[in-house]
């Protein structure tokens, strides 16, 4: 079993990583890029959420091409920016609330603990994704895959763990800010999850 992929540019590193604008690789030519967002738009088909997967990932369309690989790597990417985003949101109000109702600082504590467990995951999910985009030939390949697979679908689990704590709590602007925005990042997990879970059947 063998992925083939260009070196990545250590500059899309960056900016794929941090989500800030920089020096991007040359253009290539229109019918390349043509190529590579039909590509990702079809690659998208396969997701929950088609749309937000496109829109969040067609800014590479020059990078992506047309390689499975880097795309889910991408995918990976956004979705750790957006659970780190989340986490460290939900991590602030957990320290700003100390009193209240019980259920719900137990509910924000627990949804913090869960969110930060899960950024760590997606992390090593892209991590090692990357790897893939990065090797020629290796004998650890599937085991690779395997891992990217197993660790974003546990940050899914995290996430849904989250909100599920906030069940048994009664409605507040607290409740529905934290599962506004952890349902949002679960959108781009399910997404990226998707994408990794071609790469096994493709394979």
């Amino acid at each position: 079993m063998a992925f083939k992929s260009p070196q990545i540019p250590i500059i899309f590193f960056i900016s794929a990583l941090t989500f800030v604008a920089g020096d991007l690789p040359a253009i290539p030519p229109t019918t390349s890029i043509d190529n590579s967002t039909a590509f990702i738009r079809s690659s998208c088909g396969s997701t929950l959420y088609p749309e937000l997967c496109f829109s969040s990932l067609i800014r590479y369309a020059d990078t992506v091409r047309s390689d499975p690989v880097l795309l889910a790597w991408l995918a990976a990417n956004v979705t750790l920016g957006r659970v780190r985003s989340v986490s460290s949101h939900i991590s602030s109000l957990r320290h700003a609330t100390t009193s209240g109702d019980s259920l719900e600082f137990a509910a924000l504590r627990d949804c913090a603990e869960t969110l930060a467990d899960a950024a760590q995951l997606a992390k090593k999910s892209a991590s090692e994704i990357g790897r893939l985009a990065k090797a020629e030939t290796s004998p650890e390949v599937g085991w690779w895959v395997s891992n990217a697979q197993t660790w974003m679908s546990a940050v899914l689990t995290n996430e849904d763990t989250c909100t599920d704590g906030f069940s048994p709590v009664g409605a507040s602007p607290l409740k529905a800010d934290v599962c506004r925005r952890v349902g949002s990042a679960k959108k781009y997990t399910s997404n990226a999850l998707a994408l990794v879970n071609k790469l096994v059947s493709s394979r």
